[in-house]
């Protein structure tokens, strides 16, 4: 009897070993690519994370490797262009310009996500809820990124308060009102009103609505369409930010700013704002202003300015996010690693990815709220999504402790989610992408010539014609088919 019931627990144990090494087989590891140097601090958020995955019935560990931020673009292009199929990184987050994500789509290299989105549990509530997410994922079914953080300006609120000007401009924010503001805060004992990194954010701001420009192709009287940047509403503009220049209020460095000049002259009083990206990115320019020159100084957001049709908008574009997922076409379960981006836009992923680790990141409340022990930029985890996007959560309803975003940061996303509007823009056929290059150079450094005064309006008719010599004229015909 005895050597019946060891022989039972023998098999028992055998079996319950096959079993458990069968599970631990029908585990699919994905390697995952980011764009961090050093991974170490997130390790216990990456524990976590595929703890949950696995909680959820995903059967997958995800292997993740970081890539330092200098030089990722040409990592991640010569990865996919040229390593052998079997070294290539399952799941890709990418980010800049110098990454296509419509082009390497369409040499075959990254999986289009549209029929998984359409079939999704969580994506496709995402996505179909907002307009604006979903254009960006029909011009680009290969990157995955709900995101609609636009650039804002953001003020130094004791420096508005301080303008005469600033009750009457709230109730119409137009041209006038504008130019009168910023020549009131450049008053002030500041070298300028604002500065920026980067002459296009002068108008993606909401400023191009009070000159008529609420799409990059405009419709003319007679049907036709024309670029906004060679268009004549664009002219009226740049007279608006020349005399600024003129006057002081547009900061002298504006044209060579970069991103670490941008924030230090916010940083050391030498203007009163900037113009730049909102959302999570608003956390750093509030935190710094407030910790310099106290909490009179937190930063207010601005609306668009409004045009003398009453237009007021941010114009949001329907291309491609210059950020996100992408799937490698190697990847050897796509619908599994697809299932985890789509994991993360749940209601557990998206808390997990707003307010990371319980007991490291926050606490329950008794109510099931969470009590915040870090802010948004402290969190022991690598956020999965950016949080400008919420997916339904009221963050600041369910959150007490550490603000998870100063009040700021809110308003910004707050004031893109009134305002924004998807823009009629496309991504730019393969045969024109080097010509399109050429034409955006040609307007941005006509622009900032035209600001300082080096061009006028003389120079007005050389410059467009210039710009449809380099193939503008090309991209424009092609527009007048594509844009509805």
């Amino acid at each position: 009897m005895k050597k019946f019931l060891s022989l039972t627990v023998a098999l028992l144990m055998i079996f319950g070993l096959m079993g458990t090494a069968l599970a631990a087989d029908d585990v699919t590891t994905l390697k995952v690519l980011v764009r961090t140097g050093d991974l170490t601090p997130y390790e216990p958020g990456i524990a976590a994370l595929n703890e949950k995955l696995a909680q959820a019935g995903l059967n997958v560990k995800l292997e993740w490797a970081g890539q330092a931020s200098s030089g990722y673009p040409d990592f991640v292009n010569n990865m996919l262009l040229t390593w052998d199929e079997n070294e290539i990184y399952d799941l890709i987050y990418v980010q800049g310009t110098a990454i296509d994500p419509s082009f390497l789509g369409a040499q075959g290299l990254l999986v289009d996500l549209s029929a998984m989105v359409e079939a999704s549990a969580n994506a496709k509530t995402i996505y179909d809820a907002n307009p604006i997410l979903k254009a960006q994922l029909a011009s680009c079914p290969y990157l995955m990124w709900p995101s609609q953080v636009n650039k804002v300006l953001q003020f130094r609120t004791d420096a508005l308060k301080a303008c005469p000007s600033y009750e009457a401009f709230l109730s119409k924010p137009d041209a006038e009102a504008y130019a009168t503001l910023f020549n009131e805060l450049a008053a002030q004992s500041y070298e300028g009103a604002l500065t920026t990194q980067g002459i296009d954010y002068l108008f993606d701001t909401g400023v191009d609505s009070g000159f008529g420009i609420t799409s990059t192709w405009l419709k003319q009287e007679d049907g036709s369409l024309v670029y906004s940047r060679v268009s004549d509403n664009f002219l009226k503009e740049l007279q608006w930010w020349r005399s600024l220049y003129v006057s002081g209020a547009l900061h002298a460095n504006f044209a060579t700013d970069n991103w670490e000049s941008m924030e230090n002259a916010l940083y050391t009083g030498k203007v009163a704002g900037i113009a730049m990206k909102g959302g999570a990115y608003t956390v750093y320019y509030e935190t710094n202003t407030v910790a310099n020159f106290g909490e009179d100084a937190s930063l207010t957001i601005l609306p668009p300015m409004v045009s003398a049709d009453g237009e007021q908008q941010y114009k949001i574009t329907s291309n491609k996010f210059d950020r996100g997922w992408v799937i490698s076409s190697t990847c050897k379960n796509p619908q599994l690693a697809f299932d985890v981006l789509d994991f993360m836009l749940g209601e557990e992923g998206r808390k997990f990815d707003l307010f990371g680790v319980e007991g490291t990141d926050y606490t329950l409340n008794e109510d099931g709220t969470y009590n915040l022990l870090v802010n948004s930029s402290e969190t022991s985890i690598y956020r999965i999504f950016d949080s400008d996007v919420f997916g339904g959560i009221d963050v600041q309803a369910i959150t007490s402790g550490v603000p998870y975003w100063p009040a700021p940061s809110f308003a910004s996303s707050e004031m893109t989610a009134k305002y924004g509007k998807a823009d009629n823009d496309f991504v730019i056929p393969e045969e024109y992408v080097t010509a399109w290059t050429a034409c955006e150079s040609l307007w941005k450094e006509f622009a900032t010539q035209y600001i300082l005064g080096e061009k006028t309006d003389d120079d007005w008719k050389t410059f467009v014609d210039t710009w449809n010599s380099y193939g503008g004229d090309k991209v424009t015909a092609y527009a007048a088919q594509t844009v509805k």
